[in-house]
This record gives C-alpha cells, sequence and structure tokens, in this order.
C-alpha cells in the first residue's frame, strides 16, 4: 500500500511532540508582543502564515510545517492562527492599538484572499498553506473576529445617515451581554476568552454610566434644572420616551405595588415551603401569566393556554417529586427555549415573534425577566438564545428587524437596572 505522507497522531508521544510544537508558536508571539510594533509582528504573520517563506527563526516554520502535515490540519491551523491573532490583540494596552492590531490582521487575510491564484504554482507548502489561510476566512473563529471589528470600530456603526438600512450586525457593540455567544466560540483560546471578557466589562461598565448620566439629565431637565440646549447622549437605540418607559417597567412598581425584583422575592420565599413539583408548576404559572393581563381577552387567552400547557408537559414523570433546584434550573431553561428559540438547528420562532407582536417588546422583555429573577443561573441561557437570534438576522437590515432590536434594547435595561451596580430608583421617586 502506497504512503500518503500524512502523518497521523498515534500515541501519546505523537500528540505531546505535537503540543510542544504548538506551545513554541504561541510562545514565540507572547515574546514578540513584547519587544515588537504592531506592524513588524503583522509582517511576521505574513511570511510564517501565508507565504511560508524563509523564515528568522526556522524552529517555528518548522514547528509549523510539521503541524500542517497532520490529517486534522485544518482544524488545528484555525485554533493556532486564531489564538496567535488575540495573543497580538489582547496585548496591546491602548483601545486604539487593539483597533489598529485587528485592522491590520483583517487586511492581511483579505490580500491573501485575493492573491491566492498567484501562490497556484508555488511549491507544495505554499499552496497548503494558502489552502489553510482560505479555510480559516471560512471559519467560525474568522466570524467571530470579524464580528469584534464591529464592536471595536464602533464609530462605523453611527457615522451613517440611513441606520435603518444597514445591516443587524454593525450592532454587535451595543449588546455587550451577547459578547460571550456573539464573539466566543467553544474552541476559543485563552487570550481569545480574556480578551473578550475584558472588553464585555469595559462596555457594560461605559453602559451603565452613560444610561446613568441621561437619567439623570431628563430628570433635571424635567424640574428645569438644566437649561434644555444642554443635552446628554441617549446610550440605546429606544427613542427618549420609549427608554424611559423601558426604566418604569424595570425599576418600578408594575406587579401590584411590586416591582419585578419584589414580586420575585415574594414568590422564591413561597418556593421555599416544601411541595411537588406539579403544585410549583401552578404556582409558577400564576407568577408568570400576569404579565399576559392585556386589555385583549382574546390575547389573554390565546397566551396563557400555550403557557399553562407547555409547563404541565415538562417534565411531567417528576410531577410527584419535591421540587429542588436542578428541577427549577431544568423548567427555566426549557422555558426560555420555548418563549425565545430553541437552537439555531430548529431555529423557527414565531412564537417569539407573536408575543412581541400582542404584548410588544417591554411587556416581553419583563416576561422574560421574571424567569432570571427567580433563577439566575439560567442567564447564560437566555443570552445565548438572543445570541441565536442575532446570528441569524445579522445580515439582514435593521428596518426589517426592528422587533428584535427593541428587544434586545429593552433587555439590556432590564439586565443592567436588575442585575448590574446601576440605580436609576431616584428617577421614580421624584
Amino acid at each position: 500500500m502506497k504512503s500518503t505522507g500524512k502523518k497521523f497522531i498515534t500515541t501519546n508521544s505523537d500528540y505531546q511532540q505535537i503540543c510542544q510544537e504548538e506551545q513554541k508558536i504561541y510562545h514565540h508571539f507572547l515574546e514578540l508582543v513584547l519587544t515588537e510594533s504592531i506592524a513588524q509582528i503583522i509582517d511576521r504573520f505574513r511570511i510564517l502564515f501565508i507565504q511560508c517563506s524563509p523564515y528568522q527563526i526556522s524552529e517555528i516554520s518548522t514547528a509549523l510545517k510539521k503541524i500542517i502535515q497532520l490529517p486534522e490540519s485544518e482544524a488545528k491551523f484555525n485554533y493556532i492562527l486564531n489564538r496567535c491573532c488575540y495573543i497580538l490583540i489582547n496585548h496591546q494596552q491602548l483601545p486604539q492599538d487593539k483597533k489598529n492590531a485587528l485592522k491590520q490582521l483583517m487586511n492581511l487575510f483579505e490580500q491573501a484572499i485575493d492573491k491566492s491564484e498567484s501562490y497556484y504554482y508555488g511549491s507544495g507548502e505554499t499552496k497548503k498553506m494558502l489552502e489553510l489561510v482560505n479555510c480559516f476566512t471560512h471559519s467560525q473563529e474568522y466570524l467571530s473576529l470579524k464580528r469584534m471589528v464591529e464592536v471595536i470600530n464602533i464609530s462605523s456603526a453611527n457615522n451613517t445617515n440611513d441606520p435603518l438600512n444597514q445591516p443587524l450586525k454593525i450592532l454587535n457593540s451595543h449588546y455587550p451581554y451577547l459578547y460571550k455567544y456573539l464573539l466566543m466560540s467553544p474552541n476559543s483560546s485563552k487570550e481569545h476568552q480574556q480578551a473578550i471578557r475584558k472588553m464585555q466589562v469595559e462596555k457594560q461598565q461605559k453602559y451603565e454610566i452613560d444610561l446613568s448620566h441621561y437619567v439623570s439629565h431628563q430628570a433635571r431637565l424635567q424640574l428645569s434644572q438644566v437649561k434644555k440646549s444642554t443635552s446628554a447622549k441617549n446610550p440605546t437605540l429606544l427613542s427618549n420616551d420609549e427608554l424611559l418607559l423601558s426604566i418604569k417597567q424595570f425599576v418600578g412598581k408594575v406587579e401590584g405595588n411590586e416591582t419585578y425584583r419584589d414580586y420575585a422575592k415574594r414568590f422564591l420565599a413561597y418556593t421555599t415551603v416544601p411541595q411537588s413539583y406539579h403544585l410549583f408548576k401552578d404556582s409558577f404559572y400564576e407568577y408568570l401569566s400576569t404579565s399576559f393581563d392585556v386589555e385583549s381577552h382574546r390575547i389573554q387567552v390565546k397566551f396563557k393556554n400555550k403557557l399553562y400547557h407547555y409547563l404541565q408537559n415538562i417534565m411531567s414523570d417528576s410531577d410527584e417529586q419535591l421540587l429542588n433546584e436542578s428541577l427549577m434550573m431544568k423548567t427555566c431553561n426549557q422555558l426560555l427555549s420555548f418563549l425565545i428559540v430553541h437552537s439555531p438547528k430548529q431555529p423557527q420562532h414565531f412564537f417569539f415573534i407573536n408575543l412581541i407582536g400582542n404584548l410588544g417588546p417591554v411587556i416581553t422583555t419583563g416576561l422574560l425577566l421574571k424567569i432570571l429573577l427567580v433563577c439566575q443561573q439560567v442567564r447564560p441561557n437566555l443570552e445565548k438564545r438572543f445570541a441565536f437570534l442575532f446570528k441569524h438576522y445579522e445580515f439582514s437590515t435593521q428596518n426589517k428587524v426592528q422587533w428584535l432590536v427593541k428587544v434586545l434594547e429593552n433587555m439590556q435595561i432590564a439586565l443592567s437596572t436588575n442585575f448590574g451596580r446601576i440605580d436609576l430608583s431616584f428617577f421614580l421617586s421624584r
């Protein structure tokens, strides 16, 4: 049998050797970010990863050549190249340097695609490397890098006279609570995760500060304590009236004489009494169904019936068990799938669109907030489902998905006012 020339990882020693070669590349770039400029490192990227030209340090180019000979070279190459990109980005201290590094990296990959034909008659290694780079530019890792461009280049979303005709994807930067699922993949490197988490914290803090300043300004304006000519920028994509309505909903008293948070605390106190899972589902239905108390009786009945029957069917074989934390979490997770969207593979979300169309984005968001307030552990699941929808519509123009934009904006306010460090209760106590 003729040998294919490909090296398969068949033993533990083979695996360890490949890991060692991989670590050599990471350590090399970790040293470079401490000693060389962005432009110099980008040039090294070009020589090592794209041109396959003689590299200054032969040990590094040899390590990469061993890796690209593997049968699973595409997945391994994507991971290595992505991690090296984030080593460069994450070690830039200034925002402008991060922006510059990312811009130059993206230009490098775009140039590689444009020049692909010129390498067709090159050496086998050069063609192989270019094939891998082309595969990388169609990978989830590269798509995450492109989304990060939108997050860092937030000015690109603002420098247009007609934002509603721009694609939804340019709004990446508006929603820090989605960063983990928009900008990371399950295989994201440590450097990648650190970069995103840091950016998420910074963006969320800025959002909360800007929101607090804006609401404070509106309060003073209503009391005529500031001149109308002075202004504070609205950090949301909602109108002033929509924003103030949202704050009153998620901070003020809406459930009788209680806030959402007070109502949830009272419900949680009730669940501490030993009870069967079936009885819990009945009381959970009562807790949630007040969100459907709208003027239209037909709408009330329609959504209340669907919610009731869905809850009754969740894990019905556990109905006689005593309620516990695991049952509570599984119930809330399944409810989020039912109310929003199940998964990217099953992206049907007609029920969610129906909810928004009949209840409006504020009340719909309030329903989801109720679930989070009784089981905060399911928040990542909620964020993941919103990210599914964002990815599903990211190339649609904003004017076609205003229902989604409104809910994303209201969710950001609901999360910030109920789980963040911002306190806007002063606005309601005037």
